[in-house]
């Protein structure tokens, strides 16, 4: 409410008259009483019209509004089942239930025979991958790899794979790090590893961890180095 009352604006917008309008103070005025009379607090510098912002704020308002009316159905409400509640506080209850199986419809745009087919499309493209670079692999993962490019056949079959259309294989060192090779790599696991660019920038993956500016300094290419080959360092304290 508070979002689409400051994009209403008033009289006084620009959108509507001259900035020097003699109804500024008189529209002022009419804000300071929102304000005052309100449950929410407007900030008279954001109110200013704005169509976008007005439609956002009006359309979630309207689907908030329809969903209130739910509440008192839901516990009377034969589609549904395993209904508790619990008492939060003196103004908000919460109600958990599940919908009975002869009244749950299914959403005509999911498909899960389109879903099973893609993963297992894309699975056997990987074991294509695989099987031609055999040992050359260094770490794989659903739908990407990360090999050794030994200038042999078979990378130069990786290559020759490569390309923009749908089912082809992309250069993400290239597209997504704007550079040409790995010139370190250290893998500890599934979705765990950093690398080095030939540009040297450090890439790393982490299962677990958001990596921020913070995180990136303790989890370094080196720390990794050392847990991955020194058996003294496996509890290591990041």
């Amino acid at each position: 409410m508070k979002y689409k009352q400051e994009a209403s604006g008033c009289k006084c917008d620009p959108k509507y008259c001259k900035p020097d309008c003699e109804n500024d103070k008189e529209c002022k005025t009419k804000i300071q009483y929102i304000i005052d009379n309100a449950a929410y607090n407007l900030d008279i510098d954001k109110v200013k019209h704005n169509s976008g912002l007005r439609f956002i704020a009006k359309i979630c308002l309207n689907n908030l509004w329809g969903h209130f009316e739910h509440i008192t159905k839901i516990v009377f409400n034969e589609k549904y089942k395993d209904i508790s509640t619990m008492i939060l506080d003196e103004n908000i209850v919460l109600t958990e239930y599940k919908e009975k199986e002869e009244y749950s419809k299914p959403n005509p745009s999911v498909n899960v025979y389109i879903a099973l087919f893609t993963t297992a499309h894309a699975r056997l493209k990987l074991y294509e991958l695989l099987d031609i670079l055999q040992e050359r692999v260094l770490y794989m993962d659903t739908d990407s790899c990360i090999y050794n490019d030994d200038g042999s056949e078979a990378c130069k079959k990786v290559e020759n794979m490569m390309g923009s259309k749908l089912g082809d294989l992309t250069d993400e060192i290239v597209s997504k790090h704007n550079a040409n090779h790995i010139k370190q790599f250290i893998s500890a696991g599934p979705k765990d590893y950093s690398m080095k660019l030939d540009t040297e920038k450090l890439v790393s993956c982490c299962k677990g961890f958001r990596l921020n500016a913070e995180v990136e300094e303790k989890i370094t290419l080196d720390k990794k180095i050392k847990i991955v080959t020194d058996e003294n360092e496996k509890n290591m304290k990041l």
